[in-house]
Parts: C-alpha cells; sequence; structure tokens
C-alpha cells in the first residue's frame, strides 16, 4: 500500500512540473497597429479639402469664361449690325445721289399700274412698253354646287410679265408685271415688282429708304395713286424686324404699307406696297451687298358702295 501511495505523489509532481513547451504568446509580439499621429490627420483633410477647392475654382472659371465668349460674341453681332448699318448709309449716299437726297432724276419710273385697270392683257403689254414678255399664266376657278352638280368655273386668270428691257440687279432679277384679269378678260388689280437698287436707290437701310427717301410714297405716285411725301409712318420694329435664332443678328426686315387715293381719273383706289429686305445671306458671307431688298406694289380699283 505504502508502495502505490508514493507513485501516486511521483505522478502529481510530475503532472504539475511546468512544461518545456514555450508559449506562443511569451515567444512571438504582435504588432500592435501604428496609431495615425494628429499632424498627419490634420494634413490629410487640408489636402482634401484643398484638391475639392481647386476643382471648384476650375469649375467657376470654365463658367466665366463660358459667360464671357457668350458676352464676345454678342458685342460682334451689335457691332456687325451697327457696321452694316452706317454702311447701307454711306452707300446709299455715294451710290444714289452726290449730296445727301435722291434726286428724282435718278429714279426709276414704275409702270403706271392705274391705267391698266380694266383694260385686256394685250392693251396692258403695249400700254407697258419696257419689253414686256409673258412668262406665266394661271387659271382663277371656282367650284359651285354640291356633290354630284358641283362644277368648277374659270372666273379669271394671272399672269406675270417680265419687263426684259429693264434693268435686272446684281442677283438677276428682272423688273415685272403682275396681272389679275376676271372671266370677261378684263385687268381688276395689277401688280410691280423689282428690287430697291435697280429702281435707283441703291443699297439704302430700310428705315432710310421709308423715312428718308420715302420710297412707298414715291411709288404709289408713279402707280397713279397721289400719295403726300412724308405721310407715310415707320411702324414699330416688332412690326418689321425678325431676329435670327441668337436673338440678335437681324434677318429680315419686312412690311406691308397700305392706303387708298383717287387716280387721275378720280375713282378711288386701294394700294399696298411691301417693303422687303432679306439679310440671310448677308449674314453668311458677311457683305452687305448680298441682302436682298425687294419692293412688291399692288392697285385694285376700290368698288362702289352702293
Amino acid at each position: 500500500m505504502a508502495k502505490h501511495a508514493k507513485h501516486a505523489r511521483v505522478d502529481d509532481a510530475e503532472l504539475t512540473q511546468p512544461s518545456d513547451t514555450p508559449d506562443a504568446s511569451e515567444n512571438f509580439d504582435i504588432p500592435a497597429k501604428p496609431e495615425v499621429s494628429v499632424h498627419h490627420k490634420k494634413s490629410r483633410r487640408m489636402r482634401i479639402v484643398l484638391i475639392v477647392v481647386t476643382l471648384v475654382l476650375v469649375a467657376l472659371m470654365a463658367a466665366l469664361g463660358y459667360f464671357a465668349w457668350m458676352l464676345v460674341n454678342e458685342a460682334n453681332d451689335v457691332a456687325y449690325q451697327s457696321a452694316t448699318q452706317a454702311s447701307q448709309n454711306e452707300k446709299a449716299d455715294e451710290g444714289v445721289v452726290n449730296d445727301a437726297n435722291t434726286s428724282a432724276s435718278a429714279l426709276k419710273e414704275t409702270p403706271e399700274l392705274v391705267e391698266l385697270i380694266g383694260k385686256t392683257e394685250e392693251e396692258a403689254i403695249d400700254a407697258i412698253g419696257r419689253g414686256a414678255t409673258e412668262t406665266s399664266s394661271k387659271e382663277i376657278t371656282q367650284e359651285t354646287g354640291e356633290g354630284e352638280e358641283k362644277t368648277t368655273e374659270v372666273v379669271g386668270h394671272t399672269v406675270t410679265l417680265a419687263l426684259t428691257d429693264e434693268t435686272t440687279d446684281a442677283r438677276g432679277n428682272t423688273p415685272s408685271v403682275y396681272l389679275t384679269l376676271d372671266a370677261d378678260g378684263l385687268i381688276t388689280e395689277a401688280g410691280y415688282s423689282a428690287s430697291v437698287s435697280s429702281l435707283g436707290y441703291g443699297e439704302v437701310s430700310f428705315v432710310d429708304a421709308v423715312n428718308e427717301q420715302h420710297i412707298v410714297e414715291n411709288l404709289v405716285t408713279m402707280a397713279g395713286v397721289a400719295v403726300q411725301k412724308g405721310s407715310i409712318d415707320m411702324p414699330s420694329v416688332d412690326d418689321y424686324r425678325t431676329y435670327a435664332d441668337d436673338g440678335t443678328t437681324i434677318a429680315q426686315e419686312q412690311y406691308t404699307f397700305t392706303g387708298t387715293g383717287a387716280g387721275d381719273d378720280g375713282s378711288e383706289y386701294s394700294w399696298s406696297c411691301k417693303l422687303s429686305y432679306d439679310y440671310s445671306s448677308a449674314n453668311v458671307s458677311g457683305n452687305l451687298s448680298d441682302t436682298i431688298r425687294q419692293v412688291y406694289l399692288y392697285i385694285d380699283a376700290v368698288e362702289p358702295a352702293e
């Protein structure tokens, strides 16, 4: 029994003896994650702030550059319009007359349209002269009745006469006369078109053509309806001027002046005179001479009141 007890004590001592195997935690040190210093944190935040500020400044500079470019373009458009307007006035003064006003002898006489009312086409051609030659003719029809009884009746026709002896403009536009005839072949309306330059007004501006050169009064009076010089008022800008897509470049100036008056025979006539300036080609080429300046004049007999 004693031996057994001794062995038991030995075993207990062995069990309680420290192990020769080293503990992993004692022999291997696990490095701890280094802490970022306050200085480094502030430096990083500062770099981020600087990057953001730089990007914002670049965006602002780009926006300012764009708006500056837009302003320069608008200023150039305004300057161009001012320059072209001044050029128009100068060329009108130089090309039409030697002094500040247009002399009556420099102006081209329009056909006496009043004298054509009530005539036949053949009589009108003889009265006009100037190499008047028919270039087109079209019937005017009117439908009457309904259903199977519906019929189409010719109630007149329109004729265009080119005045081949007249001076054409730089674009080859020939002055022309337009006739409207009734079913009996008698003229009820007479019209005339020509370029402003071929009429002797040169490259006068739209405003000066109306206010200074009195082109409307001159043409209507020559056509046979007396209109007092200076009686035509210039319309508001919004009524005769249109702009290109940019909102500043003038694309067209156009207006139809109308009125009534007595002819030499004492009869009452209505008239319309459309002045049209198209700047499309001139805006593309930058050459003011490419402006298309046209005038259209029509005379109608006024039916007496019953």
